[in-house]
């Protein structure tokens, strides 16, 4: 009667953090892990994988580019998690660069999702059977107005000069639906609703040639 009474009780605290562990989001995995040699930008890392060094990109994750606004703490934001530690990647392919594409766990934790919960990041577009946990990330940063969507990136004001020293006013967009590009003079009929986000490639211009030279198209709004 004893022994019956301690497998049950067993197998009712086997049970009980089973159900923990899902819960929490704990992630069974027998992927082989690899050490993370250096943190290239808050996106891509460089693993040691046999007797060669390969670049791993976080995939469905998208930080800004080296030079741009919250670059640096992408960077650091990601180094904070992964730099010097063995990491799993899943679901990786090979893109045209020749970087591996990943979902990217630590000790369970996804990284892919944490960059994105972090505000630092935006969805890309490549194909990802974990879309929809990253989406569900990607939106809630967005609806807490953290990093990338908060104010810190948007320039309401032009600090662009042209050799003259005239304040540049002429505003390059990219759209975030369609990623077409436009440029906004002053007197287009939205001008003034149009944001200048210094994440990205939007910029501002002293003159319209180097607008289009940047391949930005006339706004209709402008006709």
């Amino acid at each position: 009667m004893r022994i019956s009474l301690i497998i049950v009780s067993l197998i009712a605290t086997s049970s009980l953090l089973l159900n923990i562990m899902l819960l929490t989001g704990f992630k069974f995995s027998n992927s082989p892990t690899f050490k993370v040699l250096e943190v290239i930008d808050g996106d891509t890392f460089k693993i040691k994988s046999g007797n060669e060094e390969r670049r791993v990109r976080l995939m469905g994750v998208n930080t800004p580019e080296a030079g741009k606004c919250l670059s640096l703490e992408a960077k650091e934001k990601l180094s904070n998690l992964v730099l010097s530690k063995d990491v799993a990647l899943e679901n990786q392919f090979t893109d045209p660069y020749g970087r591996i594409m990943a979902n990217v766990y630590l000790n369970g934790e996804y990284i892919n999702k944490e960059m994105l919960m972090s505000g630092f990041a935006r969805m890309d577009y490549y194909e990802n059977p974990k879309r929809d946990e990253l989406k569900k990330a990607y939106e809630e940063a967005r609806l807490k107005k953290v990093g990338l969507f908060s104010d810190v990136c948007v320039s309401k004001t032009s600090a662009v000069k042209s050799a003259s020293g005239i304040v540049c006013t002429i505003k390059g967009n990219i759209d975030d639906n369609t990623q077409k590009k436009f440029y906004y003079l002053a007197s287009c009929k939205n001008y003034s609703q149009v944001m200048i986000d210094l994440s990205t490639d939007d910029s501002w211009f002293c003159i319209e040639q180097d607008a289009v030279k940047a391949g930005f198209a006339k706004s209709k709004t402008c006709d």
